[in-house]
């Protein structure tokens, strides 16, 4: 009821609570109390007396058929699941893990109320804005054979962002898509692995995927670093053709990853690395570490030419930034 009220409302335009309830065959009362719900779940909505309700601005929705229609693959997955809000997409994908070994699930969200990035960071969500969905994917050898993933993720959204016209992306290790903007590296997406499992054995790995597509002011305003949309970098396309794109290369990504790790796709990374050849800095729990920024190997694992030479450092609990960067 409440994803159909939503429908109802997302064109911008205000309907009376006598037309809706006509639409979805029930009372205005009944109505109201779904409009309650929508309120408590943070949605955003506007109420006039004489008007009626409507959501702030026009957005697409993501809806199955669309995806299905732009070539999302849906086969692979024995559930989509599409929700109006959750506190994080993956989350919900670690709930889902418990008891189901072999399956394959993804979980979209139109907003996220405590959207999570790497190193604890806070995620901002907003309803119906940018793409936030997680994905659970078996592993049969245990976390040894996850090594590189996050990199081998950020390479499939790069590829579908390049599919979709994006230019000037770029992949910063170990898992942020970044993208030139007016001179400056900005945020376009991020990626979060997390583990559930026997680490040795049969585990569970959910990917949860962050994609920009519209950073307003108010929205940028919340980030702690600069960030920016597919919508500003030039890109005009509908959510669900976007997702449809990512989610189809990020099955093809780790139907391979699977079979081979990270190895074949080092060379496709190295290319599309933004930070190859510059100055930056590895920011570990206790110091920093200053160097030129010289690629990755078969593992996934950051070369780094420092004073002492190459160093090689795995995504731990390490984050990389260029030397004029916060």
């Amino acid at each position: 009821m409440k994803q159909a009220l939503v429908a109802i409302l997302s064109d911008g335009q205000f309907h009376s609570g006598e037309e809706i309830g006509a639409a979805l065959g029930v009372s205005r009362a009944a109505v109201w109390k779904q409009l309650q719900k929508l309120e408590a779940m943070n949605i955003p909505f506007n109420s006039v007396k004489g008007k009626g309700y409507r959501l702030p601005e026009a957005v697409t929705l993501l809806d199955s058929n669309a995806l299905f229609e732009y070539g999302f693959p849906q086969d692979v997955f024995t559930s989509t699941d599409i929700a109006l809000s959750l506190d994080s997409t993956n989350n919900a994908m670690m709930q889902s893990a418990e008891g189901n070994i072999d399956e394959r699930k993804i979980c979209f969200a139109e907003m996220q109320t405590a959207g999570r990035g790497r190193r604890g960071r806070t995620w901002v969500s907003p309803f119906a804005q940018n793409l936030y969905f997680s994905v659970l994917w078996p592993f049969s050898q245990g976390i040894a054979a996850i090594q590189g993933l996050s990199l081998a993720v950020g390479l499939a959204v790069h590829r579908g962002l390049t599919e979709l016209g994006v230019k000037d992306a770029g992949l910063k290790w170990p898992n942020d898509i970044l993208a030139d903007h007016q001179g400056v590296k900005c945020k376009l997406g991020g990626i979060l692995i997390e583990l559930t499992g026997d680490v040795s054995d049969a585990c569970q790995v959910v990917v949860g995927v962050g994609l920009n597509l519209d950073v307003r002011i108010q929205d940028q305003a919340k980030i702690d670093q600069q960030a920016v949309g597919v919508k500003q970098l030039g890109v005009k396309a509908d959510r669900n053709k976007i997702a449809a794109t990512v989610v189809r290369h990020l099955v093809a990504v780790l139907e391979a990853f699977s079979l081979s790790g990270f190895a074949p796709l080092k060379d496709e990374w190295s290319r599309a690395d933004a930070y190859r050849g510059q100055e930056a800095r590895l920011i570990l729990p206790s110091s920093e570490i200053h160097g030129r920024c010289a690629g990755v190997n078969e593992k996934g694992e950051l070369a780094l030419e420092t004073e002492r030479g190459v160093q090689w450092f795995n995504a731990g609990e390490v984050s990389l930034r260029l030397n004029d960067a916060k």
